[in-house]
């Protein structure tokens, strides 16, 4: 989903906004103003604004996210182990952090200390390590958010604490504008490898998670989710090296990362993790399983390096 800003001159104070008669030919346009203000606007109008500046006038840096002094902020947190619960220990997931953290140094060229990497934290924690992350960080220095979960979760856009539930909403919510000034304008990615917690005990013909609803959960501008959540039958690698979704991810990261826009070479993430899940199962279309799935609010293109474009 794509979401667009337009701008408009202010109503200057004391000053009335014109009267609206309501004649069915008068359709009205509302948009908003870069001081957030909601001004009216006649139809008639935007189509003037459009034939004044004609999409050819716009120079790329429109339509592309700023590249800023550092490359982004990667947070990522890994729970394993969920000690008082029946939910099996996660170690195959230290595959993914070690592949995740060795794209980012070495492909997209994250600086060591722009990567923090927690483990095993309970939802209280997780909301106070996202919370200092976005209180500390100075992001009007950094060109990316990334904020990576690999953990348990469940169809209702929940993923697990070592303890309990926590929702994609809350994933988000120290983030928002205006909360953090200096993430205005700045691409969030929030990525989250989960599968559901009955390890063993879910077969191929898991229930399908309902769609993720840009328009209930997810309304913050400038952010894209790439979640997976499946049954662990099908979720980890046969060699034990990592899920598929995560490994997946890194191998196109490593090879295109600073070739294609962030959503191109997502959608070649999610092909790929659906062409593994076809070699696993041969009825694959009847099982109906979860493939990862991908929703963007994001309103530019947003490449990691912009020199060979």
């Amino acid at each position: 989903m794509w979401s667009f800003r337009f701008n408009a001159l202010p109503i200057k104070r004391g000053e009335r906004e014109p009267k609206l008669r309501s004649t069915d030919r008068e359709r009205k346009a509302v948009i908003m103003d870069s001081g957030g203000y909601m001004a009216p606007m006649e139809v008639s109008d935007m189509d003037s604004v459009q034939d004044r500046y004609h999409y050819s006038q716009y120079p790329d840096e429109h339509f592309h996210y700023e590249l800023k002094r550092y490359k982004g902020y990667a947070v990522i947190i890994n729970n394993v182990n969920f000690g008082h619960t029946r939910y099996r220990s996660r170690e195959r997931s230290a595959h993914d952090v070690t592949a995740l953290r060795e794209m980012l140094q070495a492909r997209l060229l994250f600086r060591p200390e722009d990567i923090q990497i927690e483990e095993d934290l309970t939802t209280n924690q997780m909301s106070l390590v996202l919370e200092k992350v976005a209180s500390d960080v100075n992001f009007s220095e950094y060109s990316c958010l990334i904020v990576v979960v690999l953990s348990y979760g469940e169809s209702e856009n929940i993923v697990y604490g070592v303890d309990g539930k926590f929702s994609y909403q809350q994933l988000i919510s120290p983030f928002q504008y205006p909360k953090i000034p200096t993430l205005f304008d700045t691409p969030k990615f929030f990525i989250i490898q989960s599968e559901y917690p009955e390890n063993d005990g879910f077969s191929h013909n898991a229930p399908v998670p309902p769609p993720l609803s840009p328009s209930t959960e997810i309304t913050e501008p400038d952010t894209l989710f790439l979640f997976s959540l499946d049954p662990a039958s099908i979720t980890w690698r046969t060699d034990g090296k990592g899920s598929h979704f995560i490994q997946r991810l890194c191998e196109v990261m490593r090879l295109d990362g600073l070739r294609y826009d962030i959503t191109q070479m997502f959608v070649r993430v999610l092909r790929l993790v659906r062409l593994d899940y076809e070699g696993y199962v041969r009825d694959f279309i009847d099982t109906k399983l979860s493939c990862p799935r991908m929703v963007s609010l994001l309103s530019k293109e947003f490449r990691f390096d912009w020199e060979d474009y």
